[in-house]
């Protein structure tokens, strides 16, 4: 059967200053050159050299869908990221690099319908947002509670959510905002979840408004790695 995997030159899609959106591509080695100045990039089913987005010294926003990875290899050592989002990768079932990104500001994890459990995020000092989401198998989110400047935490979907992670959600010292979107949960389970925890709404935002993202894609008052 012939791949459906085409060089990452060929199908690269300029979304904003400095991003570029790649699609059932392969990454070479040789694509260093061209791709050292992105600063965002939206990956859908790539394939990557180990170690390949270590590479890239302005990437600071990754969004990786899609594939059949069971582990984070691909992207570890990309040291400078801010906001990472994990959507709907078949095979992925180990999260334990999220430890070494400890610049994210903002973590978005859903549709990883074979990850049972999440590694503590207490070296992730600089964390503000959380959303996890359609997990079915995790047993637990209280690993995220564990970031200790956390200020709003959004829930989506189907998720597993205990006393435990009800009490660790309302004692948490600098969460400000908590919710959520239980679109295909029934409400015997997560309204008593959000009427225990009496934090105002987290809103339903996307990174690039939440980031204060200027028109040309540009940070604005972005501090430097």
């Amino acid at each position: 059967m012939t791949s459906t995997f085409r060089p990452a030159k060929e199908v690269s899609k300029p979304r904003i200053a400095n991003g570029l959106w790649l699609e059932h591509a392969i990454v070479s080695e040789e694509d260093i050159d061209w791709l050292s100045g992105v600063e965002r990039l939206t990956l859908w089913n790539v394939k990557l050299p180990e170690g390949f987005l270590a590479k890239l010294p302005r990437l600071w926003w990754l969004d990786i869908r899609g594939g059949s990875s069971n582990d984070l290899l691909s992207i570890e050592g990309a040291c400078g990221l801010k906001y990472l989002s994990i959507n709907q990768i078949r095979g992925l079932s180990n999260l334990f690099a999220l430890t070494s990104f400890t610049k994210l500001r903002a973590l978005s994890l859903y549709g990883l319908a074979k990850v049972s459990q999440l590694p503590s995020l207490r070296a992730l000092v600089d964390l503000e947002r959380a959303e996890i989401g359609q997990m079915r198998s995790l047993k637990s989110i209280t690993p995220v509670l564990e970031a200790p400047r956390l200020r709003e935490l959004l829930l989506l979907r189907k998720l597993n959510v205990s006393p435990a992670d009800v009490d660790a959600i309302s004692e948490h010292s600098t969460l400000e905002r908590f919710d959520w979107y239980a679109e295909d949960v029934p409400n015997k389970v997560w309204v008593p979840v959000v009427e225990s925890v009496k934090l105002p709404k987290a809103r339903a935002i996307h990174p690039e408004e939440w980031f204060g993202l200027q028109s040309d894609g540009q940070l604005i008052n972005q501090a430097d790695c």
